[in-house]
C-alpha cells in the first residue's frame, strides 16, 4: 500500500498557486513531493521533476516509481531548465534556492520560457533583485504570500505573463511608501541625503514586497523583526571598528533600522 505524500506549509503554499490542469516543470524537485502531491490531488495533468544533485534525483525517482507515476511524472537529472524541451511545460515552480540562482536558471533557456504562462517561486535570498528582474523580463506579479514553517518565514510569489501587477504599477506603490516614510527624513530621525533615503526605501520595499507591505499579513511583523535583528547584529560588529568608513556605514545601518521601524508601525 502506498502512503500519500505529505508536504509542509511552504510547499502547500507553492502548490496553491499552480493552475489546475498545468503541465508542470518542478525545478530543484528534491523528493518530487510537490508534483506527486499535485497529481494525486488532480491539480496537474503531468510534470517533469528536475534536480541537479544525485541524491535528491535518486530520491525523486524512488518516490515516483513507488507510486507507479512514471507515466505522468518524468524525473530528470540536470541543471535547471536544461533537461526540459521547448513547449513541454506551461507552469514552472522553483523553491528553496537563492533568487540570483533562479534568475540564472531562467535566463539559460528562453525557448522553454516561451510556453510558460505561470511562474511560482520561493526564493531564499535576493528577493528584491528577483522581483525587479522578473518584472523587467515581462512577468506580472499576481500574488505574494508569507508562510511559516519550522520557525522560519518564507515568501512565495506567483507571476504570470497575462495577469497581475506590472512594473510601472508597483513603482507607483513604491512612490507611495517613499511619501509615507518621508517624515522620518524631514524630522531628522534619518540622517541620509535625499538620494540615500530614496535608495534605502527602494531596497527595503522591494526586499519585503510591495504587495506584502500593502496587505500587512500577520507574519510581516515577524519578518520585520528578523531583519531588524540582522541589522542590529551587523551594527554591533561594526562598532568594534573605529575607521571613518565603518562609522559612515554604522550611520547607514541606523537609518535602515529607522525605516524598518517606520514600515512596522505604519497603519
Amino acid at each position: 500500500m502506498t502512503i500519500s505524500v505529505s508536504i509542509g506549509p511552504r510547499l502547500q503554499t507553492v502548490a496553491s498557486f499552480v493552475p489546475k490542469g498545468a503541465k508542470l516543470g518542478d525545478i530543484g524537485t528534491d523528493h518530487a513531493y510537490l508534483p506527486i502531491s499535485l497529481y494525486e490531488t488532480d491539480q496537474i495533468s503531468k510534470a517533469v521533476a528536475v534536480d541537479v544533485h544525485e541524491g535528491p534525483y535518486q530520491s525523486a525517482l524512488m518516490a515516483v516509481k513507488g507510486r507507479h507515476l512514471e507515466a505522468v511524472i518524468d524525473v530528470r537529472f540536470g541543471d535547471g531548465l536544461m533537461p526540459l524541451e521547448a513547449e513541454e511545460v506551461n507552469v514552472l515552480t522553483l523553491a528553496g534556492m537563492g533568487g540570483r540562482t533562479m534568475l540564472d536558471i531562467l535566463s539559460a533557456r528562453p525557448d522553454v520560457l516561451e510556453s510558460v504562462a505561470d511562474l511560482i517561486v520561493q526564493p531564499q535570498g535576493a528577493e528584491g533583485v528577483l522581483r525587479l528582474a522578473l518584472l523587467d523580463g515581462g512577468w506580472r506579479l499576481k500574488a505574494e504570500k508569507l508562510v511559516e514553517e519550522e520557525d522560519r518565514i518564507y515568501i512565495i510569489m506567483a507571476y504570470s505573463k497575462e495577469a497581475g501587477w506590472g512594473r510601472a504599477e508597483l513603482l507607483e506603490k513604491e512612490r507611495v511608501w517613499n511619501q509615507r516614510l518621508r517624515p522620518l527624513l524631514e524630522s531628522g530621525v534619518i540622517l541620509a541625503t535625499e538620494a540615500e533615503f530614496s535608495s534605502l526605501v527602494h531596497r527595503l520595499v522591494w526586499h519585503f514586497g510591495l504587495l506584502v507591505l500593502e496587505e500587512r499579513p500577520d507574519l510581516l511583523r515577524g519578518l520585520l523583526n528578523e531583519y531588524s535583528g540582522m541589522l542590529l547584529r551587523r551594527q554591533e560588529q561594526m562598532k568594534k571598528s573605529k575607521s571613518v568608513e565603518i562609522i559612515a556605514k554604522i550611520r547607514e545601518v541606523s537609518d535602515e533600522l529607522a525605516l524598518v521601524e517606520g514600515l512596522r508601525i505604519w497603519q
